[in-house]
Formats: C-alpha cells, structure tokens, sequence
C-alpha cells in the first residue's frame, strides 16, 4: 500500500483552514510593517547552500535531497529560506530599490532528518527577510514582526532568547578560546561534537547531549568577546527591545545552525521548554552573506518559523 513518504505528511481539507489562517495572519502582518511577498524555485544550485550555509554544518554534509538533472548540473531542494532570497536580491539588483527591502514568504523546505516531534523532511515556513541596513533598529523591529506574528496566533507564555556571535573581526578570537576550551574536555564530547570541534566549533555551544552541555555552561561566552562594534551594535538592539516592551533573556548558548549568521541571534521558545526541538521561531543577522554570493557588501536579518 502506497504511502506518504517518510517525515512527510498530507494536509486534509479538515486541516487546510488552520494553515489558511495562519497565513492570513502573517500576510496582513507584514504588510501593516511594509513586507512584499516573494517566491522563489523549489530547487536551487547546489552550490548556492554549500557556499553559504557552510560545507561543514550538518545541513550540508547529512540533510540536504541533492541530485544531478538530466544535464549534470547538482541541484538542492531548498532546506533553507535565507539564500535563496539573497540570491534573488543580487540578480534582481534589488540593491537599486530603497533600502531596506522588506520581504517575507511561505515555502516548503526539505531537510533528510530523523523524523521526531516537531521535525519533518519536508515543511512549511514562514519567513521575513529584512536586507540593506545595518541599524540595530532593524534587528528590534525583525523581532517585533516574529513576536507580534506568535501574538496574533493567541500562543501566550513565549520566551526570546538574544545572544550577539560577533563578526569576522571579532569572532575568531573567541573561537580559538572555545576550541581550546572544549580541547580539554574532548574526551567527554559526543561523536558529533569531535567533528564540531574540527569543522564547525560554533555548533559545540548547541548540543543537546548532557555531557556537552555540561561543557558548554563553562564555555567561554560570544558576548564577553566582541569587538566594540558588536558590542554597540548588541546594547542597542537591547535598548530597543526594552523600548518596545519585548521580555527577553541573554542566552550564551544561543547560536544558529548556519555559518552566515553574523552579531544578533534570537529564538523564540515556549516558557519552561528545552530540547532539539523547543523553538518556534528564530533568526539573526547575516551582513555578510548577500557580498559573499558575488554582491555588493549589504547587512541583513531575518527570521524563519516552521509552520
């Protein structure tokens, strides 16, 4: 008997009304806060998340449904939102339009993971990207937006987590204190977090193993080692959510799966709720990546939630 194929699931009649509300909701929420919808291909270059994803996250190397078309060329169905959009920033020359440009959307992602609770091989998610500018502004109203969406679902008891991870002036210092932190614990790391430790040490920060995370409360912490511009950057950004009236918590721990993300991270978690799967939403900043596609240096954030 035929089937949906695993980590997959069909969305029935009976079900349809709820995603339909759930997109209303974020369609007139982003435009009330002046986001245009965009669509992008299922499908992508391959190279496209390799170069900006990260060749050494678990994305890349275990997740991504890769094939080559009938021409050779690998393609990658899209497990990510972000690249896709920069992508079709720089060959739109959306950079010629006022900055910021405000965009959101829906779409399906693919990801090849263990299908558990809150975890599927393919879903919906709704994201906003918020790309050319550089104000800590911009990082408060991107906040505002995914804390205002969980609002108008009528979901109560969230909590959003804020950490800084630097730049690339700041962040190399504070990865060699972390690998020589973790160096001394190796014997204690999970198979996982030994490659970490070689490829991708950022990620050691977000094991849910308890014996790395006991390693990693004692870590050294990103916040402690940015660069006076980060630092700045990070109180401001702090500054406005107070301003807003948005409770948050400065989580050390808090890093991204991806290796574009840049300075402000965030997620947003049900009170009381720890795990793999505890975040609803979450996001950060990314100025580096739309100049390491090919275009012109342009900060940006954004946020994605799994719908």
């Amino acid at each position: 008997m035929y089937r949906a194929p695993r980590g997959t699931s069909d969305i029935l009649p009976g079900e349809q009304g709820y995603f339909r509300y759930i997109e209303e909701r974020a369609a007139s929420l982003c435009q009330l806060y002046g986001y245009e919808r965009i669509d992008t291909p299922v499908f992508e270059d391959a190279r496209l998340f390799v170069r900006t994803i990260g060749p050494g996250t678990d994305i890349v190397e275990k997740e991504t449904y890769t094939f080559d078309d009938r021409s050779g060329q690998a393609m990658t169905l899209r497990p990510e939102g972000t690249a896709p959009i920069c992508r079709a920033y720089i060959e739109h020359g959306m950079h010629n339009l006022p900055q910021p440009v405000r965009l959101y959307y829906f779409a399906s992602i693919f990801r090849y993971e263990r299908p558990q609770k809150g975890r599927y091989r393919q879903h919906q998610q709704f994201g906003v990207e918020a790309i050319g500018d550089g104000d800590p502004a911009l990082d408060a109203e991107v906040i505002d937006v995914a804390w205002q969406f969980f609002d108008s679902l009528g979901l109560r008891n969230l909590s959003l987590q804020l950490n800084s991870i630097g730049c690339k002036l700041c962040r190399p210092v504070y990865l060699e204190e972390l690998k020589g932190h973790y160096s001394a614990h190796v014997d204690r790391l999970c198979p996982d977090c030994k490659a970490r430790l070689r490829k991708n040490p950022l990620r050691l920060m977000d094991c849910k193993k308890p014996s790395c995370q006991d390693i990693a409360q004692s870590a050294p912490r990103s916040i402690e080692h940015l660069c006076s511009q980060c630092k700045e950057h990070f109180e401001s950004v702090v500054k406005y959510l107070l301003i807003l009236g948005i409770p948050f918590e400065k989580n050390h721990r808090l890093v991204r799966g991806l290796d574009y993300y840049t300075k402000t991270v965030f997620e947003i978690q049900p009170q009381g709720e720890e795990g793999a799967q505890s975040a609803v939403g979450g996001g950060g900043r990314y100025d580096d990546l739309i100049e390491e596609l090919g275009g012109k240096p342009t900060p940006a954030i954004g946020f994605a939630v799994g719908v």
